[in-house]
């Protein structure tokens, strides 16, 4: 069967219309002719083709910049003040089809990078924390001022340990309490992701956007000044603690501590504490902790030393760390009081008092080795002050150059064991994702702040500073790299002691206009180094007008 207008009908018909439509054509042409006319008398009359071309040109660059002024990246000015620029300018469009300098269409225009990641709608992921309706776990640490990423999220909810990253966000974001409010803000798959085409599937945008936008200088073998030491101090106030891991289990931090009342312990507590030294010692005792600390403190065996707490969870970029003063008294004068070790002893485990609101009691399960009885003090200060409750009042066990989780606050004893127990898996040192996975924190190199596109005056020298721990292994080497990892500048530290961190410092100062990336790395003792998927990255704009 023939289809409609194919037969021979069809075709006068079809040629009639072409008639009358190309009667309207000449028509229309000559209307057209007479408006061009009328047109051209205000355009430019160019004498040759030339000159022509040089004008076209030129009025397509200035849609061009026109496009760039519209679309240049994101000036912001932090709620302390702080200047950023999240994304780079391209000083030198070098695209085959990008004849421009200054612009920046391509991370804006086309990638939308300003629009792109936690930052994008988050100013600061900290406050975001924060101010959830269900309160988050605290893992900021004002004195460091560490700025939160996606990356110190990874550790807690990935797919071994926590709430899986990928499933929680998805459903924070499109739920149905602020999928409105997300997508109000224009948000959208490319808001937090980027796509790919190498084989590497969806990456989140902020793990991987230095890699993929234009502008970021590459400066090779980075050069500046570089200074550490193992001193710079915190003090009590200023210790980081987590007590969302305590609060759940003991009512009395939860209520007392620092994000509670903050009050004291009632002195009459203090006075009555008591310590108990239990299982393979020869003469196991009770005592006062008042009357332990006057009589080490009478023979000289009470310890005053800088020592550091890092906690496991503490991802390159996290805050859990910090160098105090601690006043102790050596578990090794503790077990002598008691007349020494009994045979077969395998280690100690450390006995806390809970406080519940149900009178129930629970107990630690930490623990050390007898290798590490050399690190273990029952600590009564810091800084030369009384315990606050959040730090463990009135006593806390501290191990040195361990997990924190092994600094067991409001110690109430020593139980000296011949069980077979893993005091490794107690006091693990550094996460590697539970033996299935390199470590995501050992040796943890971290830059403070430093906001992401922190701008800065081209010429003029920056110094960057912040710290390097490895737990229970010295540091020895700190790298540098400002071209995505193809150079590093290496500084060896020498022999640095493991119970304390390394504080670093490094000034370098931008020659030209742009952003640059810092990446930092370090390696330990046994030749550890940081593993390139855990590399702290942190980008600063350098601007030579900065009020721009």
């Amino acid at each position: 069967m023939r289809k409609p207008g194919r037969g021979v009908k069809g075709k006068l018909a079809l040629a009639a219309v072409t008639l009358a439509t190309g009667t309207m054509i000449v028509a229309g042409c000559a209307q057209q002719d007479v408006a061009e006319q009328d047109a051209s008398a205000g355009e430019t009359q160019y004498s040759n083709t030339y000159e022509e071309a040089e004008g076209l040109l030129a009025e397509i660059n200035e849609r061009q910049n026109k496009i760039n002024e519209e679309y240049a990246p994101e000036v912001r000015t932090l709620a302390d003040g702080t200047k950023v620029q999240r994304t780079p300018t391209e000083y030198q469009g070098y695209h085959w089809n990008r004849p421009y300098t200054g612009g920046n269409s391509y991370n804006t225009y086309w990638l939308d990078a300003d629009n792109r990641g936690c930052n994008a709608c988050h100013e600061d992921l900290k406050d975001t924390l924060a101010g959830m309706e269900y309160s988050h776990l605290t893992i900021s640490n004002p004195v460091l001022n560490n700025w939160i990423t996606v990356d110190q999220c990874m550790l807690c909810h990935s797919d071994d340990d926590g709430y899986e990253m990928g499933t929680l966000m998805h459903a924070v974001h499109y739920g149905e309490r602020n999928n409105e409010n997300f997508e109000q803000r224009g948000g959208e798959c490319q808001s937090c992701h980027n796509m790919t085409e190498n084989g590497e599937g969806v990456e989140l945008w902020d793990q991987v956007k230095y890699d993929h936008m234009d502008g970021i200088v590459k400066e090779e073998n980075v050069q500046g000044e570089f200074t550490f030491d193992q001193t710079t101090v915190n003090s009590m106030d200023e210790m980081f603690t987590y007590d969302w891991i305590h609060s759940d289990y003991d009512h009395l931090i939860a209520i007392m501590g620092k994000n509670g009342a903050d009050l004291p312990l009632p002195q009459e507590m203090v006075d009555n504490w008591e310590i108990n030294i239990t299982g393979l010692v020869n003469q196991p005792y009770t005592a006062k902790l008042k009357d332990l600390i006057a009589e080490a403190e009478a023979e000289g065996a009470s310890v005053t030393k800088l020592s550091k707490i890092h906690c496991l969870d503490n991802m390159p970029g996290g805050g859990g760390i910090s160098n105090v003063e601690i006043t102790g008294i050596p578990l090794n004068w503790l077990i002598e009081r008691g007349g020494g070790l009994k045979e077969g002893v395998t280690g100690v485990t450390i006995d806390r008092r809970e406080f519940h609101t149900n009178g129930e009691q629970d107990h630690s399960t930490r623990g050390a080795a007898p290798e590490k009885f050399d690190d273990v003090y029952l600590v009564y200060k810091i800084g030369g002050e009384p315990l606050s409750v959040s730090a463990g009042a009135p006593c806390l066990n501290w191990i040195e150059a361990n997990d924190a989780q092994g600094n067991v606050k409001q110690c109430v004893g020593y139980h000296l064991t011949d069980e077979d127990k893993d005091w490794a898996a107690i006091s693990e040192n550094g996460f590697d994702s539970y033996d299935e996975g390199p470590y995501m924190n050992k040796p943890n190199v971290t830059t403070l702040g430093v906001p992401d596109g922190m701008i800065v005056e081209t010429g003029k020298p920056i110094t960057f500073e912040g710290y390097a721990d490895a737990f229970d292994e010295a540091v020895t080497k700190i790298e540098f790299s400002m071209d995505g990892g193809k150079t590093w500048t290496a500084f060896d530290l020498g022999q640095t002691d493991p119970r304390q961190w390394v504080w670093w410092n490094f000034t370098w100062t931008p020659e030209t206009d742009g952003s640059y990336v810092l990446m930092t790395r370090g390696t330990t003792e046994s030749g550890l180094v940081t593993d390139e998927g855990y590399i702290h990255k942190v980008m600063v704009t350098a601007k030579s007008n900065v009020e721009e």
